[in-house]
């Protein structure tokens, strides 16, 4: 059906921004930025009616457009789950809809995958600060990946392995001129990092013992080299 002739038309399209945004000058009087994109959306061309639902359109295509940019500058700092990413596009005001297809859009290109999120988040800790199975799964439950992922990324882990050589590392730093003075330290040290009882009371003994050791050899490589 024909608009009514009041509708007004779209009678210049120029690119602004250097390229990444087009001014859209309608015949009575207004103009809009959209960006390159968004018009590419909604493939205007000079001479279409700019009817109300042509402009929606581009409102629509514009805010697909802000949650993409939004979503690829949240993952230029780390990877996301998505549950992370619906939760930040969302915080920015983009619409649910908008959020839906932005969401869709990364995982059809492999930049949200939340078995992939989870495997990347446990290799980080491992490397960057290891910690306990309990922890983990925690930390990744909390940012909204599924129970049978995180059983599948953390199922490997061997906690008191792990809070062994974190007791050791630890131990350098901690006062050995009594053992509870020493396992305050590296004790609370390792239940900070989620490992049970058990586990921390383990891994602080065998620490305390090397500790034991080294001081002992010490000693005796001193007594050595006096005589």
């Amino acid at each position: 059906m024909n608009e009514p002739p009041s509708t007004p038309i779209i009678i210049e399209i120029r690119s602004v921004a250097r390229g990444r945004q087009r001014l859209v000058v309608l015949t009575d009087g207004r103009e809009f930025v959209f960006s390159d994109e968004a018009c590419e959306r909604a493939a205007i061309v000079v001479g279409d009616p700019a009817t109300v639902g042509l402009l929606e359109t581009l409102d629509g295509a514009e805010h697909r457009v802000n949650a993409h940019e939004a979503a690829l500058r949240l993952l230029s700092h780390r990877a996301r789950s998505e549950t992370e990413m619906r939760t930040r596009l969302g915080m920015r005001g983009i619409e649910p809809a908008a959020v839906d297809e932005e969401i869709e859009r990364l995982q059809r290109a492999g930049l949200l995958d939340d078995e992939k999120f989870a495997r990347a988040w446990v290799e980080d800790r491992r490397r960057l600060a290891p910690r306990g199975r309990r922890m983990l799964r925690y930390e990744l439950l909390g940012r909204g990946i599924e129970m049978a992922a995180v059983e599948q990324v953390t199922q490997d882990i061997d906690d008191r392995e792990v809070a062994i050589q974190l007791a050791h590392d630890r131990a350098r730093r901690a006062s050995t001129s009594n053992y509870d003075s020493f396992a305050a330290k590296v004790g609370g040290f390792l239940r900070r990092r989620g490992f049970d009882y058990d586990v921390t009371a383990q891994a602080t003994r065998l620490a305390w013992e090397a500790v034991q050791v080294d001081q002992a050899e010490l000693a005796e490589d001193q007594l050595a080299a006096e005589s």
